[in-house]
């Protein structure tokens, strides 16, 4: 018996079909629906057009954002104040620059109710290159930047607290 290739399906309807099949709002993956969509138009169509990424832009940030293991351990639903407290408190028993950094977060409240960027930041360790960012813009070398990573890990501080600390230290520095 001999076999004979067929093009591939050029019948609108049956990408139509296809297409619905795996829609992600019946349930389907979204990546699948995009390159299956682009392999549509690269079949049938007349060449594949540039995707345009229409995603919010703190959506597109999240896909890039360091990962976990890039971050100071932390646990999710910890208490921000909490945490506010023990890193005010801390900043007595440290030397500066340190201390001086800690104590900028007196101001640091936690964010409750509906979801937005400040809470998704509290819910998050510190990562590693925001940490990194503040010792630089303070002057501090590579052994004090160590130091300053081990006082982070040792509270442990949220990624909403090292933004509230970026922002105090550009501000002085303006």
């Amino acid at each position: 018996m001999s076999r004979t290739l067929t093009a591939p399906p050029t019948d609108r309807s049956m990408w139509r079909r296809l297409l619905a099949a795996i829609h992600p709002d019946r349930g389907g993956s979204h990546d699948l629906f995009v390159w299956v969509s682009a392999l549509r138009e690269s079949v049938i169509g007349d060449g594949i057009e540039p995707i345009i990424d229409d995603r919010p832009r703190r959506a597109r940030y999240r896909d890039h954002a360091a990962s976990e293991s890039e971050r100071v351990p932390f646990e999710e639903f910890a208490d921000h104040d909490a945490l506010t407290d023990r890193a005010v408190t801390m900043a007595d028993a440290v030397a500066e620059p340190f201390a001086t950094l800690l104590r900028t977060l007196s101001g640091c409240y936690g964010v409750e109710g509906e979801p937005s960027g400040l809470y998704e930041q509290q819910r998050r360790g510190a990562s590693y290159k925001s940490l990194a960012a503040i010792g630089h813009r303070v002057g501090m070398d590579k052994a004090e930047r160590i130091q300053w990573y081990a006082i982070c890990e040792a509270i442990p501080l949220s990624q909403r607290h090292a933004s509230h600390m970026f922002a105090h230290v550009q501000e002085r520095a303006a």
